[in-house]
């Protein structure tokens, strides 16, 4: 028997998830759908990063939540959709792993979400314990562990939403061993996205009348996805932060994502003929923060209880900035106050490890949790100029201070864990590295509070 709103072979209400053989079989033995025009509202996001809590300038789950509820009330079909990035942003998500933020997206009423890079930050067998919260399937095709075994829940799921058959493929950068930090994270795979997505078009694409692929690879790349494979209805994207308004359509696919944080939330009204198992009309827009109905009460309670448990830890006042501060501005000053710090020659930050930016007025301990939320420590790495460069290279926003290393002399730079930790992937034996044992978010903090913005 089939359920309206229920993926087939991925609802977890015992946090068990069907099997592929039995799904298909489900599929196959069920009634045939009466060939009709059936509307199809898809709300999407993407790379929340923890932000649960309403601001100024994001929207939170609990407005989120009242979005979904209010579109389920007027239509019948409504799917929900998170393209990863879950978690790693706020210090509700960094002090405890990621785990509330699961137990919060529960409650907007997600269908189903891809796995980020982020998803990772706490190694991987701790996605086990998020598959485990979530009510909802996390999905990734081209995620293997050291076994060669999936990740996530599944590679895809089948769904029939308002008498709609949708197949959900989900993707994530095979650039991820880059990103993520190499303790608890061994010898994991990240396949090839096209060729994993073509084989999972070519599987699913017969069976349903839509097909999504739910995609932390990145805006550029998933349009060239988009134009290299066939038979995509909807790539719901994410991990380049990127705001797409109006949706960009390549060959007769639709490639969406709604910048980040919550800032935007994706909005797409679908109409799909049953008979000839095509989309007949599309349209998207993203929806501002400001725009979202106000907070759905149960979730902005939740969501009260867990940053209360954080407040008397990180809301505290460190010092009064005269004016904002863009991130590549931090980049540089990051970079001055541990050098200082260290009595190292140069100091380097990665423009990916500066998560947000500071605002004109009163900066908080909070505020640069947010900035630096991944628990790095302060290190010093002792190397060769030729070496380094390799490291500056790491990073795709890297300012020019350091175009003229010289390749030959030995330099000492102050840098964070995450770092040095790439960097001898690359270059083991080549490097010394030297831990501070304190973190790097703490040292910015006591800098700061002690004149560091002046």
């Amino acid at each position: 028997m089939m359920f309206e709103n229920d993926p087939l072979g991925s609802n977890k209400p015992s946090s068990l998830v069907i099997t592929r053989a039995f799904t298909l079989l489900l599929l196959a033995l069920a009634l045939p759908v009466a060939a009709e025009k059936r509307q199809l509202v898809i709300i999407h996001t993407n790379d929340l990063h923890g932000h649960i809590q309403q601001t100024d300038e994001y929207a939170g789950a609990a407005r989120i939540a009242a979005l979904v509820n209010e579109s389920r009330a007027k239509n019948p079909g409504v799917l929900v959709l998170n393209a990863g990035d879950s978690i790693s942003g706020t210090p509700v998500s960094t002090l405890f792993k990621g785990l509330p933020i699961f137990e919060i997206l529960n409650k907007v009423g997600y269908n189903a979400s891809a796995l980020g890079n982020h998803e990772f930050d706490h190694g991987y067998q701790q996605i086990e314990q998020f598959r485990d919260i979530a009510n909802y399937p996390l999905i990734s095709a081209n995620a293997l562990d050291p076994d060669g075994q999936l990740i996530a829940d599944d590679d895809s799921l089948v769904m029939q939403v308002n008498g709609i058959r949708i197949g959900i493929i989900g993707l994530i950068t095979d650039n991820t061993p880059n990103m993520i930090t190499p303790i608890g994270n061994e010898n994991l795979t990240f396949g090839a996205p096209e060729a994993v997505l073509r084989a999972q078009v070519e599987k699913l694409d017969p069976l349903v009348d839509l097909v999504i692929v739910l995609s932390h690879v990145g805006h550029s790349e998933e349009r060239e996805l988009a134009a290299a494979v066939d038979n995509i209805d909807i790539i719901v994207g994410g991990h380049s932060h990127t705001r797409v308004d109006p949706p960009v359509k390549i060959n007769n696919t639709y490639v969406v994502q709604a910048n980040h944080y919550g800032a935007d939330v994706g909005y797409l009204n679908v109409e799909i003929d049953t008979a000839t198992h095509r989309m007949t009309k599309f349209s998207g827009r993203l929806i501002t923060a400001d725009d979202l109905p106000e907070p759905d009460p149960s979730v902005a309670a939740l969501v009260n209880h867990w940053e209360q448990r954080v407040a008397q830890v990180v809301d505290h006042p460190i010092a009064t900035a005269h004016r904002d501060y863009t991130k590549g501005e931090l980049q540089v000053l990051f970079e001055d106050l541990i050098a200082e710090e260290t009595g190292a020659d140069f100091g380097f930050y990665n423009m990916g490890g500066i998560r947000d930016r500071i605002r004109q007025g009163t900066v908080t301990m909070r505020t640069i949790w947010q900035i630096e939320p991944f628990g790095n420590a302060l290190v010093t790495v002792t190397a060769s100029g030729a070496v380094l460069k390799s490291m500056l290279n790491m990073d795709d926003e890297t300012h020019h201070r350091f175009n003229d290393l010289d390749d030959a002399r030995i330099y000492r730079v102050a840098t964070n864990s995450f770092i040095a930790a790439q960097l001898n992937r690359s270059a083991a034996g080549k490097i010394t590295v030297e831990n501070d044992n304190e973190l790097i978010r703490d040292v910015l903090i006591r800098l700061i509070q002690g004149g560091g913005l002046e």
